[in-house]
């Protein structure tokens, strides 16, 4: 449970009660209203529908954790892509990874649960190249920080605590306001 002065949280205006982001600095959480049950059980059930798999699971720790999954998100779409990626779909990779973790605690206002999300990612990088142009071998290596995506993430599983999309989306968007 965070404990923090009043002046230092901020909170994204026009949410719904049952599920709003509170920002102090450059970390971000969700606060539900929700039992820790409710909220495990949501929780879990948005990273199962996100298409993820579930590494570690303590829910009395209030930790989970997926699995690394490829980053899809920047191969690109062009006709052949969607043609060929039907049938061939092995041969198109981002050559990255991402992976969160999800920590539950309960919130410091009765009937509250605070979820806190942290994301890591890899990526694949040459580390020996032939002719000094064709990568020959790759190792993982870690990736940056992505705040970004914590905060996509954030927004979307805000929408499965029952926050509509455009309030879920407009707090995401004054909380980034209000930072800049």
């Amino acid at each position: 449970m965070r404990q923090l002065p009043a002046q230092q949280s901020q909170i994204a205006q026009n949410q719904t009660p049952e599920a709003r982001v509170v920002r102090a600095g450059t970390e971000r959480w969700l606060v539900v209203k929700a039992s820790p049950d409710q909220a495990w059980t949501t929780s879990r059930q948005f990273w199962t529908d996100s298409g993820f798999v579930l590494a570690v699971e303590q829910p009395n720790a209030g930790i989970m954790e997926t699995d690394w999954a490829e980053n899809r998100a920047d191969i690109p779409q062009d006709w052949l892509r969607r043609t060929t990626g039907k049938v061939m779909d092995l041969f198109y990779t981002t050559y990255k990874r991402d992976k969160f973790r999800t920590r539950l605690e309960r919130g410091a206002e009765p009937g509250t649960m605070e979820i806190y999300l942290s994301h890591r990612g890899m990526e694949q990088v040459p580390t020996t190249k032939i002719d000094n142009s064709s990568p020959a071998a790759f190792a993982w290596a870690v990736m940056p920080p992505n705040p970004a995506l914590e905060a996509e993430m954030l927004t979307r599983l805000m929408m499965k605590f029952g926050t509509p999309e455009p309030v879920a989306r407009e707090g995401a968007l004054q909380l980034a306001e209000l930072t800049e």
